[in-house]
């Protein structure tokens, strides 16, 4: 983590504290949904997440 260049975004992946209270929508490491979200299940549908972020 020395070396690490925090101007450059693309040089590290950002975490959350936890996935009930991360707001990333885009992160495809999320165990469970954010709390204050509410989620869509299209059972039609694979993507990266078993459901979508509404």
């Amino acid at each position: 983590a020395d070396r690490l260049d925090f101007s450059n975004s693309s040089s590290f992946e950002p975490i959350g504290v936890s996935c009930r209270i991360c707001e990333r929508i885009d992160c495809i490491q999320r165990a469970v949904p954010p709390l204050k979200s509410k989620i869509a299940v299209d059972h039609n549908r694979r993507g990266k997440l078993p459901y979508t972020i509404c």
